[in-house]
């Protein structure tokens, strides 16, 4: 239940004038960071019989991916935003459901839809408030502006209704006969999103409800590939990629004084990364393959 992020960024943010550096220093040091740990997978020797024989899915395939992504991109830059945006929305919510997980004795299907359905109610309420000219063109398109404009002035406009949505979908994440680390996980894949019914700057948003999701990962690739690793040549290699990678890519493409084509291009790169790291974990934290169980589970599970 990373609430720490709250204080800090809103302190941090207080010291500078521009909320974009603010964003800019999260985005570095946990966001960045959290999308470079997806190359940790790649990197440790324990995980190489299993790349090997799935080098089509693992290596090949991404790799594709990324490549079409970025010629997309190049063409359609708010087109491939867009779509990075929703395979982010997805990949975000099935880490916390993941999450939860961890911390349960037995599946429980309702408290996962729970998460599902207050993360995307959220976001599709976020994509209301931050982006409301977009928001009518799609009512336009699908003829439905009775439904959006109703939805639009009594509901995402009315942030006290927008408080009890919150705060009923949160009550019921901690309903679950189980213990505390449960509940709070729930509650934290439900509130991942909240933010972006609230605060008025997307920054904002970004940091506190997706910087949950960073934190969170970070963590859990620590404790895989990090934990009680002696401190040797690899693995001080290990965290200098993870450093040079999060400076380089947060960097990219945030001088506003490059051509506006160019800067679309600067910022497919990290753009690309962040694609990849959307596709391949669904690969990497499988725990119903073996040998993710066995590599990754009994390192994450270990004391």
């Amino acid at each position: 239940f990373p609430i720490w992020i709250l204080p800090v960024y809103f302190l941090l943010k207080s010291f500078f004038f521009s909320p974009e550096l603010t964003f800019l220093i999260f985005l570095i040091l946990f966001g960045e960071t959290h999308f470079a740990s997806s190359f940790l997978f790649f990197f440790s020797k324990f995980n190489h019989k299993y790349i090997s024989k799935n080098k089509l899915i693992l290596i090949y395939l991404p790799a594709l991916i990324c490549i079409i992504y970025f010629i997309f991109g190049l063409k359609y830059f708010s087109y491939a935003v867009l779509i990075g945006s929703i395979a982010s929305g997805i990949h975000v919510t099935r880490q916390s459901v993941g999450i939860s997980r961890i911390y349960a004795t037995e599946r429980n299907n309702i408290f996962e839809l729970i998460i599902y359905i207050s993360s995307f109610l959220f976001l599709f309420i976020g994509f209301a408030r931050f982006f409301q000219s977009e928001f009518y063109l799609f009512s336009n398109i699908i003829k439905m502006n009775w439904f959006f404009n109703t939805f639009f002035t009594h509901f995402v406009s009315n942030k006290m209704i927008l408080v009890l949505v919150v705060l009923l979908f949160s009550i019921f994440s901690i309903l679950e006969k189980t213990d505390y680390k449960k509940r709070l996980a729930n509650l934290t894949g439900v509130l991942i999103y909240a933010p972006y019914c609230f605060v008025n700057n997307i920054y904002d948003a970004i940091v506190i409800g997706v910087g949950a999701h960073w934190s969170q990962y970070l963590l859990i690739n620590y404790k895989v590939y990090f934990h009680k690793e002696k401190i040797d040549f690899n693995k001080i290699l290990k965290y200098a990629f993870i450093g040079i990678y999060a400076l380089i890519m947060g960097l990219l493409g945030y001088n506003r004084h490059f051509d506006q084509s160019f800067l679309e291009i600067l910022i497919l790169i990290p753009l690309t990364g962040q694609f990849f790291h959307y596709y391949i974990d669904a690969f990497i934290w499988k725990f119903s393959i073996k040998e993710i169980r066995e590599n990754v589970g009994s390192r994450l599970f270990a004391n």
